[in-house]
């Protein structure tokens, strides 16, 4: 690894584990919040969790009381309450922001319903 990639953190799942479920890209504004404090915004999103970007680097194995606001084309609003534990980090040298892979830990059955919503108005 080279010098000025030291900061990856290496991510040791089978690529089976990693695609267990179908990701759906987001094109529309679903930001992500612990508390108050905006996290950053969803880039892609799946049943079993989702692609972040955002500004601050996280621990990855850090376990999260999250708040995602979904704001869609068709007038969607929604906010799901989840539970999540961060996987992977890595930095996007486009942006300069953080890359970040969270899993979600027992969604209850009202945020898993709330969810299948928003990823049925993604994959429109």
């Amino acid at each position: 690894m080279a010098e000025n990639e030291d900061w990856v953190i290496e991510d040791d799942r089978s690529e089976e584990e990693r695609r267990q479920y179908e990701r759906y890209s987001v094109d529309f504004y679903l930001c992500v919040y612990e508390q108050e404090r905006l996290l950053g915004h969803v880039i892609d999103v799946s049943m079993g969790g989702l692609r972040l970007l955002g500004e601050d680097a996280l621990d990855v194995n850090q376990v999260m009381s999250l708040r995602m606001e979904a704001s869609l084309e068709s007038g969607l609003h929604k906010n799901l309450e989840f539970q999540a534990k961060m996987v992977w980090i890595d930095l996007d040298e486009i942006t300069e922001s953080y890359a970040m892979g969270f899993e979600f830990l027992d969604l209850p059955v009202r945020a898993q319903e709330t969810l299948r919503e928003i990823i049925a108005e993604l994959s429109v």
